[in-house]
């Protein structure tokens, strides 16, 4: 479980593609300072679980459903990634529970700058409609994000 509150901006090292599979590395000395192998870190969203750690970076499996529903295949070396640890019990919420299993890949619509805030327009495919309330919460690539209207 997560927060939607984000520590780091990751930097993308590498991504190698497969037919079904990738394996992305990320560079991130903060949520790798008490990393092991086998715990879960939520990447734009995506909870990923570290498969192997070294220099201040992660290594993380992707699965062909993960590929699917997620951007992180068109990922890039330098290309900047939202990152999350996984909270652990008694820590506090600072923002919303955030699964990190991703439903859908879409786009941001609109984006008007507030004089505190910003205000976001998202897509949202239909068969998910009915589960988004007014006033609950989504994460946009790991962001949580207070929804104002399903």
């Amino acid at each position: 479980m997560f927060t939607g509150i984000i520590e780091e901006l990751g930097r993308v090292i590498r991504l190698d593609t497969h037919a079904e599979s990738a394996r992305l590395t990320v560079a991130a000395p903060t949520v790798t300072a008490d990393a092991r192998e086998g715990d879960s870190v939520c990447v734009n969203g995506c909870c990923l679980t570290v498969a192997e750690l070294h220099d201040g970076a992660f290594t993380a499996d992707l699965m062909a459903e993960t590929l699917t529903r997620t951007a992180l295949g068109m990922l890039a070396p330098g290309d900047r990634v939202n990152l999350e640890r996984a909270l652990r019990m008694g820590d506090r919420l600072g923002g919303h529970v955030v699964q990190g299993h991703v439903d859908a890949a879409t786009e941001v619509l609109e984006r008007r700058h507030g004089e505190n805030w910003d205000l976001l327009r998202v897509g949202l495919p239909q068969d998910l409609a009915r589960y988004v309330a007014a006033k609950g919460s989504v994460a946009v690539d790991g962001v949580s994000l207070t929804t104002g209207y399903p």
